[in-house]
Order: structure tokens, then sequence, then C-alpha cells
């Protein structure tokens, strides 16, 4: 894999996030884009219609833990706005104290139902593990949810723990896409103080490996996206730390901070692109495209 352009990342990194998190970006000619940037992300816009119901901080930050760890290898928009619904006609299906005692089958059914589960065993199993991991006597993850504080490093060496039955308390949650995503949705729109969050890597998926590459700041090649995420992570990292990052209230200027505005020009801006198979501009970012129309 070539090296990456660490100066090019510089560049383009403060460019997106200036553009996303002050709404810049020009979407004028996707159809189906939304009318807000950073207010429009799902777990954003999701939040605020919770807060706005008379939900707490710690609701919210129950609603962001269960439905990101669904939040994989699927269509996010879709999967955020099934939670909500869910969340609005099935209240105790977020309350771990009450899934803990709920059968799995009763929870497959229900979450099956809503579409928010995928891979239905897993997933419900999964959903169940993490809400009983959530009535355990005080721990990092319980703490952050609940209380809103918590520390970076800490909480990434529990969601490795096992139960005293040696499962996983929280998997699919520690998955590698799905953790970064979490701990900076915690923070925001979750409104929880983390300490250390220079730990937490962009989160790189489909969209996040798009921008990389379409911009030129560094080839991955044929390999998969498992292989890639290393070398991705690394190359905005370093771009981070040689300029400064906009970001909503409570996250410095960081990768956390970075990585929703990645996210939203790859689905908005590369990925639409490629569709149509021509170039059509939406911030200056994309003065540095390399993608050429077949």
């Amino acid at each position: 894999m070539p090296k990456p352009d660490i100066p090019l990342a510089a560049t383009v990194a403060k460019a997106i996030a200036s553009d996303f998190y002050n709404d810049r970006l020009d979407l004028s000619a996707r159809v189906d884009a939304p009318h807000g940037t950073w207010s429009e992300m799902p777990e954003v816009k999701y939040a605020e219609h919770l807060r706005a119901s008379g939900e707490s901080d710690r609701s919210v930050r129950l609603f962001l833990t269960f439905i990101a760890a669904m939040d994989r290898a699927r269509d996010a928009t879709r999967l955020w706005n099934n939670g909500h619904d869910l969340f609005q006609s099935d209240r105790e299906l977020f309350e771990p104290a009450k899934v803990a005692t709920m059968p799995v089958l009763t929870l497959r059914d229900k979450l099956s139902r809503a579409g928010v589960s995928q891979r239905h065993d897993a997933d419900s199993s999964a959903w169940n593990a993490i809400a009983r991991s959530l009535t355990e006597d005080d721990n990092p993850v319980r703490r952050v949810v609940d209380s809103g504080q918590g520390n970076a490093i800490e909480l990434l060496l529990y969601l490795g723990t096992k139960s005293n039955e040696e499962q996983p308390r929280f998997p699919l949650l520690k998955g590698p896409k799905i953790w970064p995503m979490w701990m900076r949705m915690l923070v925001a729109p979750g409104r929880a103080t983390i300490d250390d969050l220079d730990i937490v890597p962009v989160a790189v998926d489909v969209q996040v490996r798009r921008v990389t590459t379409n911009l030129g700041v560094l080839d991955t090649g044929d390999v998969s996206l498992e292989q890639a995420r290393p070398a991705i992570q690394h190359t905005w990292r370093k771009a981070v730390e040689q300029t400064d990052i906009d970001g909503p209230s409570g996250l410095p200027s960081s990768c956390a901070a970075l990585d929703p505005a990645l996210w939203f020009f790859g689905k908005w801006g590369c990925s639409h692109c490629e569709k149509e198979k021509t170039q059509i501009r939406i911030s200056s970012a994309c003065d540095y495209c390399q993608f050429r129309p077949e």
C-alpha cells in the first residue's frame, strides 16, 4: 500500500469538517439529501426528538447504545429511523432491567418486526447481552450511560471483557467500526463527558474508505476493508495532529469530531458522484478529487 499524503489529508480534513459543521456543503444537486448536515445526522436528529419529548440524557444514551450496536453493514439512516420508531412504540426495549428478564425469542420478534435487527438471532442475543451487562454492579460502561462520565481507555478495555459465563459482555458494540462511533455518540449527541478521547480513531466503513481514496489521501488498492482499516485510521489521526478540526460541543479537535464529517461526505458526496458517474462538487475538498467517471 502506498504511503499516505498526510499534508493533503490535513487540508482535506479541515475543509470537510468546517463545511460539515457549519452547514456549508452544497447538496443542491442531491435530490434525496437532507436539508442540513450535522443536525440531520440520524442519531443527532433523533436524540433531539427524544429530548424534546421529555426523555433524559440517560435515556438518549441508552437509545444511542442499543442502536449503535446494530449499525453494521447496513443502511444507517433506515436503521436509526426504525430504532426511533421502536423507542416510541416499545419503550421497555431500551431499559436494561426490562430487557434482561425478557425471553430472547420475544426480543427477537420485536426487533425483527421493527426492522431494527438484521441478523436476527445474533442481533437479539447481542441486545440482550448488552442489557444484562448494563444491569451489573457499577462498571465503566454502565457509569457513562447512567451518569454521563467516563474515560475512553477504561471503556475500551471493559468492552472487551467477558461475563462469569465467559460470554462477551458487549457483543457487536466492541466491533472495530462500532466502538469508536459509539464513544463519539455518547459525547455528541449523548452529552457525556469522556476523558482521553484522543485514543478514539475514525470509525472506518465503506464511506470513509471512499473519501480517503477518492480525495487522493491514501490509495488502499484492492485490499479488504479490514486490511485497509489500520492504515486509514493512522492517516486521519496524523492529519488531525497537524490541523484544527471543527466539531460539536464536547468533542475536541479529534478523530472523533472528524468521523461523522467524513461519513457524511462519503455518503452524500463521493457515493453520489460514483453513482452518477460524474463529478458534482459539494465542497472545496472536492478540488482534490481523484475520481474519474467511466
